[in-house]
């Protein structure tokens, strides 16, 4: 479908959003579902594994689907020997969700990628109409990007450039150290090298990851941080909370929010029940935009050193990582398994 040009009859462009998922459902997505609900006319479709019954809003679908399969499948539709034998692999392929889904991506103006370690907020008002017309890449991060759903656009992943790596490459690597295919490194430069237009000004919150020692506080990778600050989802808008000087409190919103490498536990509420929650380091909580004190500032967004057997969690999934960098590269090959 493409957007109506008649002022007198305006339509929003419409907008599906796809989640590769492998394993076990976070513990909270129902809070990752609950802000989707409040984004009613945009979809997400999330292919996984994970056959455990869920409560999913109508803009919400899961769709059965294996790793092996997406492999498989992958190296069809590519002509390519694709190594896909990891999820984390998948970072690798975001870019090319419109050409290796498009058989369920046909009727949507623009389609997208993102993560479930994240909370939207009000999507619509960041991602407006005049910004959908003009660009055909929207945004430049790996959790959430959108293309233009044509089959130009959707091709834009095998254009080359120099110094930069190209999809054959990325798709074979198996590395799970180069993940930039999909960002700024990869597709971004490639777009940038054969100057077409991309829309890459950032209105999120892309918190920054914990340590190996330490589960440290939210805190923006990009904008202002402040000694007291919280961040929380409300009745569908995703606000960072902190005092001005004249200590009250502020809210500054933002199009979603991104809390990468935290194993984050369910919350002991309903989400669907709830006006909002806040987000932080320890997980989820009822919040209704009441007042806080400074211990409450302090209490839901404090650091901790890492317990012992949380740092052994830690060094053993590094180690685990560096073991598999330690096997040699895979030749490039293509579907019939053949050196190119």
């Amino acid at each position: 479908m493409a957007m109506s040009d008649d002022p007198t009859n305006p339509r929003k462009s419409s907008l599906c959003l796809i989640v590769c998922y492998f394993g076990k459902l976070p513990p909270y997505v129902e809070c990752v579902f609950r802000s989707c609900e409040l984004n009613p006319d945009i979809d997400w479709l999330i292919l996984t594994d994970d056959p455990t019954p869920r409560r999913l809003p109508p803009n919400v679908r899961l769709h059965p689907a294996t790793l092996a399969g997406l492999q498989k499948n992958f190296s069809a539709k590519l002509a390519l020997e694709v190594n896909l034998t990891h999820p984390r692999l998948l970072c690798h392929f975001k870019a090319a969700y419109g050409y290796l889904f498009a058989d369920l991506l046909g009727k949507y103006d623009f389609w997208g990628h993102c993560d479930l370690d994240m909370v939207f907020g009000n999507l619509r008002k960041f991602l407006r109409e005049d910004i959908l017309r003009a660009y055909d890449k929207i945004l430049c991060r790996g959790h959430l990007t959108l293309y233009r759903n044509t089959e130009k656009v959707n091709r834009y992943f095998m254009l080359e450039a120099p110094n930069t790596i190209n999809y054959r490459e990325a798709f074979q690597c198996g590395r799970t150290d180069h993940l930039t295919f999909d960002e700024w490194r990869g597709i971004y430069a490639i777009l940038r090298y054969h100057d077409l237009p991309q829309f890459h000004e950032e209105f999120i919150v892309d918190v920054k990851p914990p340590t190996r020692w330490k589960i440290t506080r939210f805190e923006g990778a990009a904008g202002r941080n402040y000694p007291e600050q919280v961040f929380y989802w409300h009745r569908g808008r995703i606000y960072h909370a902190h005092y001005n000087c004249d200590r009250g409190i502020a809210d500054d919103e933002y199009a979603y929010l991104h809390f990468q490498k935290r194993s984050l536990p369910a919350p002991e509420f309903d989400p669907y029940s709830a006006p909002g929650f806040l987000i932080t380091p320890e997980g989820f909580f009822p919040y209704n935009r009441e007042p806080l004190t400074d211990a409450e500032f302090a209490r839901f967004n404090r650091e901790r050193w890492r317990t012992s057997g949380e740092i052994l969690g830690v060094i053993g999934r590094a180690i685990g990582k560096r073991l598999r960098l330690l096997k040699p590269s895979r030749e490039v090959r293509d579907a019939k398994g053949k050196p190119r």
